[in-house]
């Protein structure tokens, strides 16, 4: 019997529930995760999952579409712990931030976030760029901001003009991803 280590994948997908990552021909963005629910010589059914490790319906497609399938990989596993813990996700904690309208009102709001990790924060720095984490040390120029990647992975500490500082996202959903997969991958150190 000639092996099919691609169709060898999608079996024990199938079998055991497992994440795998499936890119496809004729597009680059083409990529989907979540688990097998059936194949057969042709086609295969595929439980699709969003980003937030969330259901996101079925996909029915030819297996000749795919080109290759990532799989016991860390995005994998990290979406199987999303997959496991998206209630979670569901769950905003209040926060209550005090404005002002200061000058320094960068410094005024990022003050009541100093040393707390239990809540995330995106900083938007000069109109376009986001980055997300915690705030570590703050002054009245300069924060120092610890940055947490897409998948929870730590990307190190930054210091930032706090007057480079436009906008602020606090606890939104991608923020919790964040610091759910952040503190599962701190755990498991």
């Amino acid at each position: 019997m000639k092996e099919n280590f691609l169709i060898d994948i999608l079996k024990k997908s199938k079998e055991k529930k497992e994440i795998i990552g499936i890119w496809q021909y004729d597009d680059s963005d083409a990529f989907i995760a979540g688990y097998v629910l059936d194949l057969n010589g042709t086609f295969f059914t595929f439980q699709h999952l969003t980003k937030y490790g969330k259901f996101d319906g079925i996909v029915i497609d030819k297996i000749e579409t795919i080109q290759s399938i990532d799989f016991n990989d860390d995005y994998s596993k990290a979406m199987q712990y999303l997959l496991e813990n998206s209630k979670k996700l569901d769950i905003e904690n209040s926060v209550n931030i005090k404005l002002n309208e200061k000058e320094d009102w960068q410094f005024s709001i990022l003050k009541q976030f100093k040393g707390n990790t239990k809540e995330f924060i995106s900083l938007e720095i000069n109109g376009k760029d986001e980055f997300t984490g915690f705030v570590e040390k703050l002054s009245k120029t300069d924060i120092v901001f610890h940055c947490v990647g897409k998948m929870g992975e730590d990307e190190g500490t930054v210091i930032y003009r706090n007057i480079d500082v436009t906008a602020l996202k606090i606890n939104d959903i991608d923020n919790r991803k964040r610091k759910l997969l952040f503190d599962w991958r701190n755990k498991n150190l």
